[in-house]
């Protein structure tokens, strides 16, 4: 394998483990609550809780990363995560798992943080874009697979098995990354690590209507897409009656199909018409999927094809957003890329943490809230990128 490859094989390897960790026990939560003999909406709230661990972390990891490069804190960051996945592994209560995906997900909010940041390094503007785009095909084909993994390991096991899955495969990441990885950081430096500096780079990033726009476009669409690892489950598996297979199967063929012939497409397009025309269609079909559940609720009832479609289609529109956005976001700020990925990051995250958290305690026995979120959030980032980011631009 030459460099160029094993450096993509590398980062994308690192890059999948938060949204793994994330996503791998969303079909096991109506058994986990039955294990833990709790309320569904506790544990639905654990999913919450590990996206504010990862987002808060973010906040930790990119000012490391400019003080001593990337290599140091995502490998801490891998080992925090570890610790906490034998947390959950071992947990007997819905306090210990609670304890232990908040671990879990400070871990590896270093790779949720520093993968852009080292994308960042190499690369700027369109070329930003294109290739995060490509990456983004293998990374977005992670989430809707992760659910179909737990599935199947809670079908022939239980729920604890993925968690010992997660274990494994951070091993498989850290000595990855620790044997095949170079350091891409060339502006690190000890002096960037003083309370001063650390708080006026803050401060310039938070200023900054270019940066801060996108990045909130990305805490409403990725915030969105998050909830439906929250609610999908209960919905399709307790109100339709799918097995958790059969969540799985939907969220991997069918998302998995959608976000990566979009990652293709983006990267192919993006160059020749533009971050903007990409982002329009992107927020249009995000869109166009929550009428569609609406009114596919409301002729037909609740049933798997009014709920899969329009998600899938969610998907499908989704995947135009990353790529934009995080090149919008950092390509003014290479100096400061580990700053930049740790704000973005926070942000993007938080969207999941905030609308996750609210959606674990809304009712789960219709596909309204769902439908709502995934029609109104992305006309929502499209005014904040059109009346901000874009008349700051102009």
């Amino acid at each position: 394998m030459d460099s160029k490859n094993l450096f993509f094989a590398t980062i994308a390897l690192t890059a999948c483990l938060t949204q793994l960790a994330a996503d791998i026990c969303a079909p096991s939560i109506p058994d986990i609550a039955l294990s833990l003999k709790t309320d569904i909406h506790l544990v639905e709230y654990t999913m919450a809780l590990y996206m504010f661990g990862v987002a808060l972390s973010q906040l930790i990891y990119g000012p490391l990363s400019e003080g001593i490069g990337r290599k140091v804190p995502i490998a801490i960051g891998i080992v925090i995560a570890f610790f906490g996945t034998l947390i959950c592994l071992c947990a007997n209560t819905i306090e210990t798992l609670n304890v232990g995906r908040l671990v879990q997900g400070c871990g590896t909010g270093a790779c949720a943080c520093l993968w852009r940041v080292i994308f960042r390094d190499k690369f700027d503007k369109e070329k930003l874009a294109k290739y995060g785009s490509y990456l983004g095909v293998f990374i977005t084909f992670i989430i809707p697979a992760s659910p179909l993994l737990g599935s199947v390991l809670q079908y022939f096991f239980n729920w604890r098995a993925s968690f010992i899955f997660v274990s494994f495969y951070s091993i498989i990441v850290f000595l990855s990354f620790i044997l095949c990885f170079k350091e891409t950081s060339q502006h690190h430096h000890n002096e960037r690590l003083a309370p001063s500096y650390i708080i006026s780079t803050f401060l310039k990033l938070i200023t900054n209507r270019v940066f801060i726009g996108a990045s909130l476009c990305t805490f409403l669409s990725y915030g969105a897409f998050f909830t439906w690892f929250i609610i999908g489950p209960a919905l399709l598996i307790n109100e339709v009656g799918i097995t958790p297979i059969g969540f799985g199967l939907i969220s991997c063929l069918g998302g998995g199909l959608a976000m990566g012939s979009a990652g293709w497409l983006n990267g192919k397009l993006v160059v020749k018409y533009g971050m903007r025309a990409m982002l329009a269609l992107g927020w249009g079909l995000m869109s166009l999927s929550g009428i569609l559940m609406l009114s596919g609720y409301i002729v037909f009832g609740i049933n798997a094809w009014v709920i899969a479609c329009p998600t899938i289609l969610f998907y499908f529109g989704s995947t135009f957003i990353w790529p934009s956005t995080f090149a919008t976001a950092f390509t003014p700020f290479g100096k400061i890329a580990g700053y930049a990925g740790a704000l973005y990051g926070f942000l993007q995250i938080s969207g999941a943490a905030v609308l996750g958290g609210i959606a674990a305690y809304l009712p789960n026995n219709s596909p309204m809230p769902l439908a709502l979120l995934m029609l109104c959030t992305p006309i929502l980032s499209f005014a904040i990128y059109e009346l901000i980011v874009l008349s700051r631009k102009q």
